[in-house]
């Protein structure tokens, strides 16, 4: 296939779009991607960009705006068979130049995005960018069990149920500045629940996970119910821990919790410039 970097036009996306943009998605993540399900959504907001080439939408991008003055940056995806031909470079030098603009113009003063340890192709083109991971957690998954449970939802989401964490609140694969200016996001998009034992943190715009907001002990294989009950029966889910929960991984695993890969590393990160 002929393909010509030079012909591809960055451009804000349009609803006549939907249909690419499905197109692109399939395949990401064994086709579990996420992308259909908010493109609507994104469509409808500023700063969802995607490249054209003739004709066809064949990638895409989103920049959103987050508390404290983020900018965040997520949504990358390029069409399969137009992978490694340099447009991922192109996308992410275009959104970083509306990202300084917007950040001339006093609108945002961090940009942020959040992803997978091995995904080396992001991590090399952001740090040439200047990029730098500034927080870590652990991500891991879970197959479903059969019972559930019905926990205690609280009626909003309390600073105070973060002392654990440090400079960022993870809400899934997203993540905010542990500040008051994040309650109105962690409310919109996510709970606090009660078990017999603690409070959890349930949190996603796209896909839920739960975070462990405090040290699990020996009851965590009780709570395993109250975990299930926002995603069904058997259905898998994933958890995440802060790094200073480390030596609970060993009780993890016995509660049949799983990394991706077989490394115990912290797998999430989150860098900022």
């Amino acid at each position: 296939m002929n393909f010509d970097l030079n012909a591809c036009h960055i451009r804000p996306a349009k609803p006549s779009d939907r249909d690419d943009l499905i197109r692109v998605s399939r395949g990401i993540w064994g086709g579990t991607d996420y992308l259909p399900r908010v493109m609507d959504r994104w469509i409808s907001e500023p700063w969802f960009l995607v490249c054209e080439y003739q004709g066809r939408v064949i990638a895409c991008l989103k920049l959103s705006l987050f508390p404290d003055q983020v900018l965040w940056f997520e949504g990358l995806r390029v069409q399969a068979k137009y992978q490694n031909r340099g447009i991922a470079t192109l996308m992410n030098k275009s959104s970083f130049a509306l990202a300084e603009q917007l950040r001339s113009e006093g609108k945002v003063r961090h940009f942020e995005f959040c992803t997978y340890y091995l995904n080396s192709e992001s991590l090399h083109l952001t740090q040439k960018l200047g990029f730098k991971v500034v927080e870590t957690f652990f991500q891991l998954n879970k197959r479903g069990i059969k019972a559930t449970q019905e926990p205690k939802i609280l009626p909003k989401v309390d600073l105070s149920a973060f002392r654990h964490l440090g400079r960022f609140i993870p809400c899934s694969w997203q993540s905010v500045h542990h500040c008051p200016d994040a309650l109105p996001f962690l409310n919109k998009y996510g709970r606090l629940f009660q078990t017999p034992h603690a409070t959890y943190y349930l949190g996603g715009a796209h896909e839920p996970s739960i975070t462990l907001l405090d040290p699990p002990g020996p009851e965590l294989k009780a709570e395993l119910p109250y975990f299930q009950y926002f995603f069904g029966s058997r259905k898998s889910y994933g958890i995440i821990l802060p790094p200073a929960f480390k030596n609970s991984l060993p009780l993890l695993h016995q509660l049949g919790f799983h990394f991706w890969d077989h490394e115990e590393a912290e797998n999430m990160l989150i860098l900022s410039l």
